[in-house]
């Protein structure tokens, strides 16, 4: 019910700008802490709490670099001009995953129950990462040395991990640091190697 609560206030508040009589039931420390509930629900289900969460992102994950290899492939003057964009739509629980598979929020040590005191500063925040709306780019440049990638997660650029000096290195670098999900990450023998075990989902 307390749960309950504060996601009428933050609805009410977010969709429909009133503050609502809802949110008279808690005051800032409350909602942190509510914040976090949260926060280790997707934690744990959807992001790098389990690696098979961010491996279910394999599919989508390769689509995107066969679409920008394609995308930056050297072409004559002959050949027809690449797609300006290719848009794909999807849900906080497609981004979660992917953005997991890339390795971005991870924190040095994971938010647990018994951790939230020394959580305040951590980069795993969904209300920030997947807000209404959320979405994330991959911006393939044409340059001298070669094609150049730049990402950003809800517009703002966020850099690749382990290439954290240029916010739009070279493709090949983005590609190399990746090569190990590139040359494996198969989704159907991932799934059906990691699912026995597993029992039924029982969330509400």
């Amino acid at each position: 019910l307390v749960e309950a609560a504060f996601f009428l206030c933050s609805y009410e508040l977010s969709i429909r700008s009133v503050h609502s009589p809802w949110c008279f039931l808690f005051d800032k420390s409350d909602a942190k802490v509510l914040e976090y509930q949260s926060d280790l629900k997707q934690y744990w289900k959807r992001s790098h709490g389990h690696v098979i969460s961010s491996l279910s992102s394999c599919p989508l994950f390769h689509h995107i670099f066969r679409t920008l290899d394609k995308a930056g492939r050297p072409r004559r003057s002959t050949d027809a001009s690449p797609e300006p964009a290719s848009i794909l739509v999807g849900h906080a629980e497609t981004l979660l995953p992917l953005l997991s598979l890339l390795g971005l929020y991870k924190d040095e040590t994971p938010p647990t129950a018994s951790n939230y005191q020394s959580q305040h500063g951590r980069t795993f925040r969904t209300s920030r990462i997947v807000p209404y709306a959320a979405n994330l780019l991959f911006v393939l440049f044409d340059c001298q040395r070669g094609p150049r990638l730049q990402l950003l997660v809800n517009e703002s650029p966020v850099r690749f991990p382990g290439l954290q000096a240029e916010d739009a290195p070279l493709y090949r670098d983005v590609r190399a640091a990746y090569r190990h999900l590139l040359d494996g990450c198969d989704f159907h023998r991932e799934c059906e190697g990691r699912s026995g075990g597993r029992g039924p989902n029982t969330e509400l």
